[in-house]
């Protein structure tokens, strides 16, 4: 199968739930239906994408951060199913909850390097596959281009 230059192969996980939606409730109701569906001792990967927003549009901030807090729930939760859950975040994203407060704004909300393309978002989807030992990760991207 072929999409967004990617091949996928027999070396990636049996499942994948790529989840677009940014309301936080339908996005993690998704992602259970999806984990409830893989079979014991499978192996599956969810990767959330946090929502893009600016940063006084509190609906949407609240959303990633829901995403984000249940990203890491939920790897930890379902890591003995052989289920990981990561997280995908382009432009500012929530802060980690262990983030001295001294530097977490700076760090949740500094500007990218630069504008994500879609080779970065590929690589990155790519990376969340095959780093098996990868889960409870959120990876920030600048705002695609």
């Amino acid at each position: 199968m072929r999409q967004a230059g990617m091949v996928l192969t027999a070396a990636l996980p049996a499942a994948v739930l790529i989840n677009l939606a940014h309301d936080a409730g339908a996005a993690i109701a998704t992602a259970e239906v999806f984990a409830d569906a893989v079979p014991p001792q499978g192996e599956a990967l969810v990767i959330n994408v946090l929502a893009d927003h600016a940063l006084t549009d509190w609906p949407a901030a609240s959303a990633a951060a829901t995403m984000w807090a249940f990203t890491r729930h939920a790897a930890l939760v379902w890591a003995a199913r052989g289920i990981r859950v990561n997280a995908l975040c382009f432009g500012a994203c929530p802060e980690a909850v262990d983030q001295p407060r001294e530097t977490a704004g700076r760090a949740a909300f500094a500007a990218p390097a630069g504008p994500a393309t879609l080779a970065d978002i590929a690589s990155t989807v790519v990376a969340f596959c095959r780093l098996r030992s990868m889960t409870g990760q959120l990876i920030r991207l600048g705002a695609p281009a």
